[in-house]
C-alpha cells in the first residue's frame, strides 16, 4: 500500500538499514553453523550434492515450465534461475535436526549443500546468457528472430572457445 503513495520512497530508504542489517545477521548465523573443517574433509560429497541439486532442480523446473507452454529456451532460463536451494532450507534444517530427524553428520553436509547452492547462484547468473547462446549454436534452442541465424566457423568457433574458458 506505502509503494502507491508519495512516501513510498522515503519508507524504502528507512527501511532499506533494517533490512541489510537483518540480511548480515542472518548470513552471520548461518556463517557460524557451518563447520569448514569437516566440509573440508567432505569437499567431495558437498560438491556432487551441489551439482546433483542443481542439474536435478534445473531438470524438474524446465520441464514443469514447458508443460505450462512455454518454449523450451524460457523454461531452461527459468529452470537454471532456479536451481540453487532456498534459504527456507535453512529453517527446516534447524526444525529436523532439532527433532532428530536427521543426524549430524548428514546436517552438516545438507547445511553445507544449501549454502554452496545458495553461493553459486551468481555464478549460473553469468552463465545464463553463454549456456543460452551455445544451446542456440547448438541447435538445442531456436534463435531469438524465429530464424535459424548461421554464423560463419569463426564466429562459432569463438563462441566454443569463450564458453570452455567460463568454465
Amino acid at each position: 500500500m506505502i509503494s502507491t503513495t508519495d512516501f513510498a520512497h522515503h519508507t524504502l530508504e528507512q527501511v532499506e538499514a533494517i533490512r541489510n542489517l537483518f540480511a548480515a545477521l542472518f548470513l552471520a548465523s548461518i556463517g557460524m553453523l557451518i563447520h569448514f573443517k569437516f566440509l573440508w574433509n567432505h569437499v567431495d560429497i558437498l560438491l556432487a550434492a551441489v551439482i546433483l541439486v542443481i542439474i536435478v532442480k534445473s531438470i524438474v523446473i524446465t520441464a514443469v515450465i514447458k508443460s505450462f507452454g512455454y518454449s523450451i529456451r524460457t523454461a531452461f532460463i527459468v529452470g537454471l534461475s532456479l536451481a540453487q536451494i532456498g534459504e527456507f532450507a535453512f529453517v527446516l534444517l534447524s526444525r529436523a535436526s532439532h527433532h532428530h530427524l536427521i543426524g549430524g553428520k548428514m546436517y552438516l553436509l545438507l547445511l553445507g549443500t544449501t549454502a554452496l547452492s545458495l553461493v553459486t547462484t551468481p555464478l549460473i547468473f553469468k552463465l545464463i546468457p553463454v549456456v543460452t547462446q551455445l544451446g542456440i549454436l547448438m541447435r538445442w534452442f531456436p534463435s531469438e528472430s524465429g530464424v535459424q541465424n548461421e554464423l560463419p566457423l569463426q564466429e562459432k568457433a569463438t563462441m566454443l572457445d569463450v564458453y570452455n574458458r567460463t568454465l
